[in-house]
């Protein structure tokens, strides 16, 4: 049975395997047998993860996000976590969608399924 799932990137990308794992998670979700809808949301201190600096090789990101962006999942980063933490959209990678505090809630409130990292 297909689900919306939220997957939740909570934690500084430097020094923790929170978002690799995370993003592992995700497209393992994402690739299952049921094709579950995938939304990453880069939160709280994940919101440093969504940043175009962030070196994704060296943090095992890049073949996560391209398998991830292969089976139709979307990464957005949360615009009120951002704001708090002086992060401009400026800085955002390309392929992560900066969303609104609201829209953020609501997706997480609408899923099926989150998962945590």
């Amino acid at each position: 049975m297909k689900r919306d799932v939220v997957v939740l990137l909570t934690r500084a990308p430097c020094g923790r395997v929170h978002i690799p794992e995370g993003l592992r998670a995700a497209r393992g979700v994402a690739a299952g047998f049921d094709m579950h809808d995938v939304t990453v949301v880069f939160t709280q201190n994940g919101v440093y993860g969504a940043r175009e600096a962030v070196d994704r090789e060296a943090l095992n990101m890049d073949g996560h996000v391209s398998d991830l962006e292969e089976q139709g999942g979307q990464m957005v980063a949360d615009g009120a976590a951002m704001a708090e933490r002086g992060v401009d959209e400026s800085e955002i990678a390309d392929d992560v969608v900066v969303w609104s505090d609201d829209r953020v809630t609501a997706r997480i409130r609408d899923a099926d399924r989150t998962l945590d990292f």
